[in-house]
């Protein structure tokens, strides 16, 4: 499916990527408005689950028969794959865990300075410990570590993904791009163990996030095998993605905590599917410039927002402790800062995110963009060594052979 720029990209998946990054920074922004209270808020974290489903379908379309052609050199095939996913994922994730670490310096060294100021959490503290930065540059602090908090916290999902992303590469060399038994089995076995090890949600994140993320994963792989089974006509396109849409926004609304919250992963991969087609009215809204350069940044945007909440609140809390204003207000578990009326705190919520937009799109050009290049000219030399290696070898001509008399 070749985009604008001739490479090979779903336009209308990006922009749902861009939407669902919005929506996770917003449910992440710690503000007292009014819709923290209401039961479907917490239904945003659907929008990790479409992360989850679009990575299984996108990865099989951009890897699949290159996984699974020529089996005898599947470990160097895996070894490229696992190098390109590292390089998608980690140097954006270290380079935002830099600032977070560069916050609690600059937290430090102010409170040195100000001994007795009242502070919400001391530098690093419980969830900012420097053990904790060593599991995170290595992917593998959601794995029974420090808790849900540490550090970047929406970081989980891109740790557990780059671990899930191994195991669907050695899925698809062991069967193939197209095994849809193999895809439904999986995700159907992930689902099992998803249910017994977290029965009453499927918004699972610390020690077993990486089984919510092959379910969704193997449902991503399962939809990309089907996508093709269905053509429709472009009124009957426009017709199934607004419905398509339409049933989304009811799961994120009316979809209760429990196991059956797992089906609403089959809904996103089905939708996933249909919009892949790009045959609709939606679609084409989608492919428009704001919504691509949403897509395009989503990535900054998901991992960029923490930095922004953490130099906010830091900034909140100094002047909370001098002037009183704004207050911190505990709702549930959790603390929130207050401006004073819900109105004032949603607006101060959104204008978070609005400031992390065109910040996303500075690490998009000065970070994701140049890394991901030089892993792709990395890989490259890989591939040529590979073939080179592949080469026959060239015998020197031996003593000719008697012609018979």
């Amino acid at each position: 499916m070749r985009g604008r720029d001739g490479s090979n990209r779903f336009e209308a998946l990006d922009a749902g990527r861009g939407v669902c990054a919005l929506a996770v920074a917003f449910f992440h922004m710690p503000l007292a408005h009014p819709l923290q209270p209401q039961a479907w808020f917490p239904n945003l974290q659907f929008c990790v689950d479409i992360f989850f489903v679009l990575s299984g379908f996108v990865l099989l379309h951009a890897y699949g028969d290159r996984l699974a052609t020529d089996r005898q050199a599947w470990r160097l095939r895996l070894l490229r794959f696992g190098l390109m996913r590292f390089g998608r994922l980690w140097p954006l994730h270290a380079a935002t865990l830099g600032l977070l670490i560069g916050v609690e310096l600059v937290r430090q060294a102010y409170l040195s300075h100000h001994a007795g100021l009242p502070v919400a959490t001391p530098p690093f503290g419980a969830g900012h410990r420097p053990v904790e930065i060593l599991t995170h540059l290595t992917f593998l602090h959601n794995f029974r570590t420090f808790g849900d908090y540490s550090w970047n916290f929406p970081s989980w999902s891109i740790a557990v993904e780059f671990y899930a992303s191994l195991v669907l590469a050695l899925a698809v060399m062991a069967a193939g791009p197209r095994a849809r038994l193999v895809f439904a089995g999986l995700a159907g076995v992930s689902a099992l163990a998803l249910w017994w090890l977290s029965p009453r949600t499927l918004f699972v994140i610390q020690n077993w996030g990486i089984v919510r993320c092959l379910f969704d994963m193997f449902l991503g792989c399962l939809a990309y095998t089907l996508r093709d089974a269905v053509r429709l006509s472009r009124g009957g396109a426009t017709i199934a993605e607004t419905a398509a849409l339409l049933a989304v926004a009811l799961l994120v609304a009316a979809t209760p905590p429990g196991p059956l919250a797992c089906g609403a992963s089959l809904v996103f991969a089905a939708s996933i599917a249909l919009f892949s087609h790009q045959r609709g009215a939606v679609s084409e809204a989608a492919r428009a410039g704001a919504l691509q350069r949403l897509g395009l940044w989503s990535f900054s945007i998901y991992l960029l927002h923490v930095p922004v909440i953490q130099v906010f609140t830091t900034a909140m809390h100094a002047v909370e402790a001098r002037t009183g204003f704004p207050r911190t207000v505990i709702l549930g578990h959790d603390r929130f800062l207050d401006f004073g009326s819900g109105a004032a705190n949603l607006a101060v919520a959104a204008g978070l995110v609005a400031v992390t937009v065109p910040l996303a799109a500075l690490t998009y050009r000065l970070v994701e963009r140049p890394s991901l290049a030089w892993f792709r000219r990395n890989d490259a030399r890989l591939a040529e060594a590979e073939v080179e290696a592949r080469a026959p070898e060239r015998v020197a001509p031996g003593p000719a052979a008697a012609l018979p008399s």
